[in-house]
């Protein structure tokens, strides 16, 4: 299986990954260059390089971690295996790669890595440039230059990995504690004691996992007979026999259930919704008890690597909402589909939905395609219904993650946010200045909050994309700040509704703006315009973009069958953002709150078709 990953490096900000304990060896097939900024200085080189970080032994050839493909790869590895022969590191790093920024740099490789092992990237750059781009980083109107390493190669599952050898040391903290080595030195590497601090700069600690790209290892795994999504699902199942021609495993009868459920809820428009009591029908799809640390989670926006940390990261923070430690990320089962899954559900990066010609070609749909879309689109107001039925002070997001991720499974539909660029939750909940994008966490809500459910489903292929902003509680504990996000909520949905009105057959999609920033700042508020709504069907965003704000050089005029997206952002003050370590969590710059709704819908050849549309079990906003 196909993965990807990628290093983003600056001058000066050598970079670094570790492969996860999930991803027990990894075969990288080739090293691409992507280059970020205005302008590049001659004499500027991306060296790519791989070292061993602790010596692991392989068991076939008794050298240390098998990385440079030598020999025929082993079947079985030790990890952490440490004897008296071997030192524990093995000297400078192996370079792979010396990437030339202006060329189009795409070096194939052949090595494969271990946990215990280490790729690293650094900008190397002569005297001239160096001073080149110290210059040019001085002019207002350049944009920094940046570099990203994308690397390609396969997870290889089938590596048996086995505990460390009687009498060896299993833990850093040991061999530091009897003095087996010190820090190591080495003028080549950019990794000495101290920079393995640097490279989880923002707070992290020696507790904290590494996680890169979906390695697909979060999907079910079958074969563990304590995972709380076989307990439950045997549990739950118990005294089934075969049915239906299938055989009666608890897999194979969840499996035809889900199936029958996606296809009985397309007809119907009738879902199933779990019982929000039911602590086994939500927690099946929970990590295992040996995997289920809370962590923050730490991204850089837009990057393929990302990790977890169990400390706080240092910000600047604009409002006094907090992070909370994050759950693992929820399992899906690896059978029961009315068709595959989109690529980074496994893979973690849409390569599918950045390579399609329909991220400048505007689509209109075929009604075969569109009844699959309005499919999709039920069944996500169905799943909004059921997640904002459970929004009351004392409830915590993650819990509101727990009821969409198992709503969305048990009607055979994939939560499109999962994975997606590395997204660790199943949907978006953004509560006061959060903009949109906030990830589910350990949070309980408040009395006088206001949180946006942002929830994307994708049914047999297609998305159905919705968000509306919610109240909590009552607010008589501070009833005119309450009033004050009540006019807010309002007035970011009429900003929604104005636009949509003028949605028909022939109306520019750069004009809806203009609606949208009219009545938002007539009312005193800021229009975000960083986000805007995107065109949707079988990907998960693509042409058209749609602008929120007035005079926008958005390309496209509306025709029949064409699906999108329109969802205001809008802000007590400003209209700037600034993202959190999370790579996500979008707020405004000003801390003031922030209200978004969105619905998907269809142009027809009399107006519009919203597709989300609220029914009578909607709850209230406020």
């Amino acid at each position: 299986m196909s993965s990807f990953f990628g290093i983003e490096v600056a001058p000066g900000e050598p970079a670094y990954f570790r492969p996860d304990d999930d991803c027990p060896c990894v075969r990288l097939k080739r090293a691409a260059l992507i280059v970020r900024g205005d302008t590049v200085e001659d004499g500027t080189r991306i060296l790519v390089k791989c070292r061993v970080a602790k010596g692991a032994l392989c068991r076939d050839c008794a050298r240390a971690s098998c990385c440079f493909s030598h020999h025929p790869r082993p079947r079985s590895i030790h990890t952490h295996a440490l004897t008296s022969s071997f030192p524990p590191h093995t000297g400078p790093p192996h370079a792979l790669a010396s990437l030339i920024p202006g060329r189009m740099e795409n070096v194939k490789l052949d090595l494969t890595f271990l946990d215990d092992t280490r790729i690293s990237v650094e900008v190397a750059q002569s005297a001239a440039a160096a001073a080149a781009a110290e210059r040019a980083a001085k002019k207002s109107k350049t944009t920094p230059v940046t570099y990203a390493v994308h690397l390609t190669g396969n997870v290889e599952h089938d590596y048996e990995v086995t505990d460390a050898p009687n009498g060896a040391s299993s833990s850093d903290d040991e061999l530091d504690a009897s003095g087996s080595y010190g820090p190591e030195s080495s003028s080549e590497d950019e990794s000495s004691s101290s920079d393995d601090d640097d490279d989880t700069a923002v707070n992290d600690d020696a507790g904290s996992d590494s996680e890169s790209w979906g390695s697909g290892s979060d999907l079910e795994d079958e074969d563990d007979t304590e995972s709380p999504a076989r307990v439950a699902r045997e549990s739950s199942l118990a005294g089934h026999g075969s049915k239906g021609g299938i055989d009666g495993s608890a897999e194979e009868v969840d499996a035809e259930a889900r199936r029958n459920a996606a296809t009985n809820g397309a007809a119907s428009g009738q879902w199933a919704t779990p019982d929000p009591k039911d602590e086994a029908a939500l927690g099946r799809w929970d990590a295992s008890a040996s995997t289920s640390e809370w962590a923050y989670h730490i991204q850089n926006s837009g990057a393929r690597q990302h990790r977890r940390s169990s400390t706080m990261p240092e910000f600047k923070w604009t409002g006094p909402l907090r992070p909370q430690k994050v759950s693992p990320k929820r399992s899906v089962p690896k059978v029961g589909w009315l068709c595959p899954l989109p690529d980074y559900a496994r893979t973690g990066w849409p390569e599918t939905e950045f390579a399609s010609s329909l991220q400048h070609k505007l689509e209109v749909k075929t009604p075969e395609q569109m009844a699959k879309m309005r499919a999709a689109c039920s069944l996500g107001r169905a799943v909004m219904d059921a997640v904002a039925a459970a929004i009351a002070p004392g409830v915590t997001t993650d819990f509101l993650d727990r009821i969409c991720h198992a709503m969305t499974l048990m009607n055979g539909a994939y939560p499109s946010p999962r994975n997606y660029m590395g997204f660790p939750k199943s949907l978006c909940t953004s509560v006061n200045e959060v903009v949109c994008h906030g990830i589910p966490d350990g949070r309980p809500l408040e009395d006088g909050d206001i949180v946006n459910l942002d929830i994307t489903v994708c049914l047999n292929g297609y998305h159905g994309d919705l968000n509306e902003t919610y109240f909590v509680g009552t607010g008589t504990s501070d009833p005119a700040r309450a009033e004050k996000a009540k006019a807010l909520m309002k007035c970011a949905l009429e900003c929604l509704e104005l636009a949509m009105g003028r949605c028909k057959p022939g109306a520019r999609f750069r004009d809806l703006g203009e609606a949208i920033q009219t009545h938002a700042n007539g009312a005193g508020y800021g229009v975000v315009k960083d986000f805007c709504g995107h065109g949707i069907g079988a990907l998960f965003h693509c042409a058209p973009n749609v602008p929120h704000y007035a005079k926008n050089k958005a390309v496209g005029t509306m025709k029949p069958g064409m699906t999108f997206t329109i969802e205001p952002m809008v802000n007590e003050g400003t209209h700037k953002t600034k993202h959190w370590p999370d790579g996500w969590t979008a707020v405004t710059a000003d801390g003031g709150r922030s209200a978004q709704y969105e619905h998907t819908m269809v142009v027809t050849e009399t107006g519009l078709d919203v597709l989300t549309k609220r029914t009578a079990n909607s709850r209230p906003f406020y």
